[in-house]
């Protein structure tokens, strides 16, 4: 059988030295996994769009200490909970996404307003500020707030304040899983052989996750990141 494939990028001195990949992007057809083969990252996204709160609020438009009332009057205690709070993981709000299990609602479609009306409109998890509890749902809140702000989608925001200048161009937001570029995400039960993950339904991801890159586009993200190219010094000291 084929070998689910891996992509892997090393810098050293701030310079990249490797960019390699190994094994096959899917089993199915058993394309190999090459150097821009997209990946999904995942909840590294989560720097993005962390980064783009922080360039609204260096532009002027919008500030981290802004509460949640600004542009979601309705959700709880939105009053209370400030952009910070969701980007720190202390807003109380409950995460959507199960951490430990295949969960069949996500393969159905929701409007992310929606989702953000079910899980961050109800109870929460614990008094804002109070304590820290990793939550996507402050993720999808976030890249929302993005687009209000800023007139224009998330993905679009992202490819003009941060791919399109640092080259980043294999770096994508929103793809099609279809898309033959993508790798093909896979996982296993106990001894059993790899099976493809089902993608998640569009509005699931949004902003706590929704990007696909690729290793070498990540290592000039955090280059770019540390070199202070990104960020003026005060964001970036808060982002870290």
């Amino acid at each position: 059988p084929g070998r689910v494939g891996l992509s892997v990028a090393i810098v050293k001195d701030g310079q990249l030295v490797l960019a390699r990949g190994y094994g096959q992007r899917s089993l199915a057809d058993k394309r190999p996994v090459e150097t821009n083969t997209l990946f999904a990252i995942g909840s590294i996204s989560k720097q993005f769009t962390c980064a783009a709160v922080l360039l609204l609020a260096e532009d002027g438009k919008l500030s981290v200490r802004d509460p949640v009332a600004k542009d979601y009057p309705d959700l709880t205690r939105a009053k209370e909970i400030t952009l910070l709070d969701l980007m720190n993981h202390t807003s109380g709000y409950p995460d959507y996404y199960p951490l430990d299990f295949v969960d069949r609602r996500l393969q159905r479609r929701i409007n992310p307003d929606e989702l953000l009306r079910r899980y961050a409109g109800g109870k929460l998890d614990f008094e804002p500020g109070t304590k820290y509890s990793y939550s996507n749902t402050g993720y999808i809140l976030l890249g929302r707030v993005v687009e209000k702000v800023s007139g224009q989608s998330l993905g679009e925001f992202l490819s003009r304040r941060i791919f399109q200048p640092l080259r980043m161009e294999h770096t994508f937001y929103e793809l099609a899983p279809e898309d033959a570029r993508v790798a093909a995400g896979y996982t296993t039960f106990a001894l059993s052989d790899p099976e493809v993950v089902a993608p998640e339904s569009n509005g699931w991801l949004g902003g706590a996750g929704g990007i696909y890159s690729t290793p070498a586009d990540l290592a000039k993200w955090n280059l770019a990141l540390v070199e202070g190219k990104v960020l003026k010094p005060e964001s970036y000291a808060l982002m870290t």
